[in-house]
């Protein structure tokens, strides 16, 4: 099979696997997209009704430590002493810290959400926005055939569940570096079809889009 691509003619096996960088620049634009959302859709959270127990148990953090400062003045040691051995701060600075997380898992959400679950249902392929800019596609290897809803719905919870909500929980923001750097490390340990973690559960692969040739 020969496709035009770039203006050049290349002989495309039936269902090929996309290059290594065009799977990377892929992968990177969602990320990316994904990475801008969640950033907008987190300081829009923090000033609705969403964030109030947030920002009072924050709040009331800055006053025992305000209250700390002026108990022992110009003595930083004594200070940080003084907030580890307070029962109160600990319990504040913990029940805010977790708000926050909730508030940020609810930004990831409704950032992933659109990106990883609306755009691949909108169209035939189950391409996200990088997909569909790149020309790669999901294909199912047990049916030989386009990937199906079902695998769209299993990628989000998938990322949403184990690389947003539990590594997220233990990097935080870089959680957005690490996931491209694990999906290469995967991808490099799988040279034949660079198959991620993620394409071994859903039962896919990444093809060329215009190699498709499958069971319709």
């Amino acid at each position: 099979m020969k496709a035009d691509v770039g203006g050049t003619q290349i002989e495309l096996r039936p269902n090929s696997p996309p290059y290594l960088l065009k799977r990377m620049v892929s992968d990177g634009f969602d990320i990316a997209l994904i990475f801008v959302l969640f950033m907008l859709l987190t300081m829009l959270l923090l000033k609705t009704p969403l964030a109030d127990a947030y920002h009072a148990h924050y709040e009331r953090c800055r006053v025992i430590e305000s209250e700390t400062a002026e108990a022992y003045p110009d003595d930083a040691a004594a200070i940080r002493a003084a907030l580890r051995a307070n029962t109160e701060y600990r319990d504040e600075h913990l029940a805010s810290g977790l708000r926050l997380y909730l508030v940020k898992a609810v930004a990831c959400f409704l950032a992933e959400l659109p990106v990883l679950l609306v755009v691949p249902l909108l169209n035939k392929n189950r391409c996200t926005p990088g997909k569909l800019m790149t020309g790669i596609m999901p294909f199912c290897e047990s049916r030989r055939s386009r990937a199906r809803r079902s695998h769209a719905v299993s990628t989000f919870l998938f990322v949403f569940l184990i690389d947003s909500l539990g590594l997220y929980l233990l990097t935080e923001t870089l959680t957005f570096l690490l996931v491209p750097v694990l999906r290469l490390t995967e991808m490099l340990l799988n040279r034949k079809k660079y198959k991620t973690v993620l394409d071994f559960l859903t039962g896919t692969t990444m093809i060329e889009k215009l190699s498709y040739d499958g069971v319709n």
